[in-house]
């Protein structure tokens, strides 16, 4: 190739260079459109709040562990339970609290601790070491069948007075019943009438063994006779309830007060038997108990159940019997209620507003009782039914205090 084509082949390739170089600058400095319907976003940084450096730790030994911390919030509920106590007339009360809330802290189920100690109150106001009328002693007011139900086998004081008492009690059900049901009739004698009386005779013959299998835990300290003479009570009843349901099918309204008369007779003589069987049971444990208090303490047995009551339960459980215990009997407590509780849910059928005044009643009259006064064989248990009103509305105050104990310490830490 020539010179001059060297030099003119030179000169294309710079100016072919240069027409790109400016191409390139205009196509970086065309703004670039934006279609219409398309709008820019702006993306605005958040603004960091501003770092809050925590107070400067305590020393480790003014920060309570979480045991520490428990067992605050423990005596102050406590604390606060007892003084609410005290203002209703409770003897001992911060003993009271102490047992029945370790009780209920220690069973892997209970019902709830105010639940507990209203009970509690309800039976004795706190007389931990009081023997009732009916054979019932200590905290809980248990009677050695109930014992027996919950696997509590210390030692328990049984007598020939209390094996005849408890018989005569349950064993006299049905003739109540047949007295109730055949005293309708002789009121008034019509159709509508007699037709309520058969459907509570039906009642009370569902209900005649209602309470007896619980007799069969007395085997440790019946004879063989006990037994017997429970076997043919219930023949007997029997007997009486279907004598009954004949007379109100075929007989007069002369016949039927003539049965009356004579059930009434054999009712009002067991319930004497019983009435004076657990007076004397009653006498002899307390009498028993107190001669035990004076030898053991040295002074007065009144003294001591005024001053020193769970100190000498204690020792009374180990000479006597385990239900002066306070110990003993707040853990029969926690048992006994739930079990209670369990009854009351069924009696309730599914109503959760009554199962806790279905649980008092069945606590303090039983279910033999309670199943009658449902059915309408009983008109009316007036201690039952004040009682099943007085236990909830413990139970409330008792919450109320609990709460407003735990809104004070609320306050006094956040101001701190």
């Amino acid at each position: 190739m020539s010179r001059d084509w060297k030099i003119a082949a030179v000169i294309c390739s710079l100016a072919l260079m240069a027409a790109l170089a400016g191409f390139v600058s205009f196509m970086q400095t065309k703004p670039v459109q934006t279609p219409p319907h398309q709008r820019q976003v702006r993306i605005v940084a958040p603004v960091a709040e501003p770092v809050v450096e925590p107070p400067p730790a305590e020393p480790s030994s003014q920060v309570p562990t979480l045991v520490e911390a428990a067992s605050d919030d423990i005596n102050r509920r406590e604390k606060a339970l007892a003084s609410e106590l005290g203002h209703m007339w409770t003897r001992d009360p911060e003993n009271l609290v102490k047992v029945v809330d370790e009780a209920s802290r220690s069973a892997s189920t209970s019902p709830s601790v105010t639940l507990l100690l209203a009970i509690a109150h309800a039976e004795t106001n706190g007389k931990i070491l009081d023997v009732s009328e009916a054979g019932a002693v200590g905290l809980a007011q248990a009677t050695p069948i109930a014992c027996r139900q919950e696997k509590f086998d210390g030692k328990l004081y049984v007598t020939d007075d209390y094996l005849e008492g408890a018989r005569a009690y349950i064993m006299k059900k049905p003739l109540g019943d047949a007295d109730t049901i055949a005293s309708l009739i002789v009121t008034r004698d019509d159709a509508r009438t007699r037709r309520r009386a058969k459907r509570l005779l039906h009642s009370a013959v569902e209900l005649r063994l209602e309470g007896v299998n619980e007799l069969d835990l007395l085997e440790p300290w019946a004879p063989a006779e006990f037994f017997t003479s429970v076997r043919n009570a219930k023949l007997h009843n029997l007997h009486v309830l279907q004598q009954l349901e004949h007379l109100l099918d075929h007989g007069s309204r002369a016949q039927i007060r003539t049965f009356r008369n004579h059930v009434r007779d054999e009712y009002r003589g067991m319930k004497q038997t019983q009435f004076d069987a657990w007076s004397r049971y009653q006498r002899d444990l307390a009498g028993r108990r107190d001669a035990l208090l004076q030898r053991r303490f040295g002074m007065s047995a009144s003294e001591v159940k005024k001053t020193m009551a769970y100190e000498a339960g204690e020792y009374l459980a180990i000479e006597l019997d385990q239900r002066f215990s306070a110990r003993q009997m707040s853990a029969f407590l926690v048992q006994h209620l739930e079990r209670k509780s369990e009854e009351a849910r069924v009696l309730a059928h599914g109503n959760d507003r009554r199962v806790e005044e279905m649980t008092a009643a069945l606590y303090n009259g039983g279910s033999h009782n309670v199943k009658r006064m449902l059915a309408g064989l009983i008109s009316s248990l007036p201690e039952t039914q004040r009682y099943m009103k007085k236990v909830p509305a413990t139970r409330r105050r008792l919450d109320a205090t609990i709460a407003e104990a735990g809104m004070v310490r609320l306050t006094r830490t956040v101001a701190r």
